[in-house]
């Protein structure tokens, strides 16, 4: 079975039933946490990854690690994804119950790389429109680059909308280049 098919599945009943229960915006921050220490702690990933560690020592590892921190149902299928042998798709998991969250809530990521903290009204400006075009709610993420000199970049879904200085000064360049 494809990764992405089986961590969608296990996504999908794990939203379904945070849903039926009204914790699904404890799930999603569950989920972001559990992907940011697995993404931190590589030794933990190949832990869970490790067919010679019984199943046993990694409920007691994932519960001593995120137990305080997250939902019961979260530990409740943290130990069904180690008794069906899932438990190195965590990671995948994770990512799959986000994208199903934002697709249940209609909520679109974007992110706005600037050369500088821009104002919050450059900000509103951009996700008003960019919300207009895609009728989404905007879930924004800025990222300061320097290098691009000025301007902006936008990237949401497989789109990227590039008025940056530094863009604009590289196809000057060509266009002077061809020329000469």
């Amino acid at each position: 079975m494809r990764v992405n098919l089986l961590a969608k599945r296990y996504a999908k009943a794990l939203f379904d039933l945070a849903l039926e229960k009204k914790i699904q915006d404890k799930v999603l921050e569950d989920a972001n946490l559990i992907s940011e220490v697995l993404a931190e702690n590589k030794e933990l990933k190949h832990i869970l990854s490790n067919p010679v560690i019984s199943s046993s020592k990694k409920i007691k590892l994932l519960v001593a690690v995120f137990e305080k921190y997250v939902t019961k149902l979260t530990l409740e299928f943290f130990k069904l994804l180690i008794k069906k042998n899932r438990e190195s798709y965590l990671d995948s998991i994770t990512a799959a119950y986000v994208e199903i969250y934002r697709d249940y809530y209609n909520i679109l990521p974007l992110t706005l790389v600037t050369a500088y903290k821009t104002t919050k009204a450059t900000k509103d400006t951009i996700v008003s429109k960019v919300k207009q075009a895609t009728r989404k709610n905007i879930e924004l993420e800025e990222k300061i680059d320097d290098d691009i000199i000025g301007g902006f970049i936008i990237n949401y879904d497989d789109y990227q909308y590039d008025a940056s200085i530094k863009t604009q000064l590289n196809k000057l360049h060509k266009q002077l280049s061809k020329s000469l």
